[in-house]
């Protein structure tokens, strides 16, 4: 089995394993200090969502391209934590558990005590899936990295070529998961 298809494999297990992550952590209660903060974030992806411009037939593809931006904005720098050696081992779950608290109290917010099925939906959304994809690879490849940083000292140059292709591949997925998204919400406007 080549590199690549050891790759692939490590890519889909950790995007899995994420969502199930993702699910167990909707599940926890948000811890009362970082509610406010918490709380913020709510506000500010809620009212960023209503201020996405519309016409009188409904959404446009500049309104599309728009949070499109605004969502890729926000997911590069996940996926740049993630993709740091060392750090992208911590910053992943730390980013997967506050995007499940933000989601929870958005959730709530809004739907009440509809809040979980509501949760659980995005969940089965399919820019969920590209996301997590798209973090998992830049992961798997910073982990990699970090293996050969402690085991050798530095990168074997084949792997700095790999990597920067990850990430190559990582933000077209990436792209693709925030158009994906934008339209999600834009078409439910």
């Amino acid at each position: 089995m080549g590199w690549f298809t050891r790759h692939l494999i490590a890519w889909f297990v950790v995007a899995l394993a994420s969502v199930g992550y993702v699910a167990y952590v909707l599940h926890l209660e948000v811890p009362p200090a970082l509610r406010p903060a918490l709380e913020s974030v709510a506000e500010v992806l809620a009212r960023s969502a209503r201020s996405v411009p519309t016409t009188r037939g409904g959404p446009t593809w500049v309104s599309v391209l728009w949070l499109t931006a605004l969502i890729l904005a926000n997911n590069v720098r996940v996926e740049l934590l993630s993709a740091a050696p060392f750090i992208g081992v911590v910053a992943y779950p730390l980013s997967l558990t506050v995007t499940a608290w933000v989601l929870r109290l958005v959730a709530t917010a809004r739907f009440g005590w509809r809040w979980m099925e509501v949760a659980l939906e995005v969940l089965r959304m399919p820019h969920t899936y590209l996301e997590l994809l798209a973090y998992s690879i830049v992961l798997v490849e910073g982990c990699v990295a970090s293996y050969y940083l402690v085991r050798r000292g530095d990168i074997p140059e084949e792997h700095v070529r790999r990597y920067a292709v990850s990430l190559g591949v990582s933000l077209a997925v990436l792209t693709v998961a925030a158009l994906v998204e934008a339209y999600e919400i834009v078409s439910q406007l």
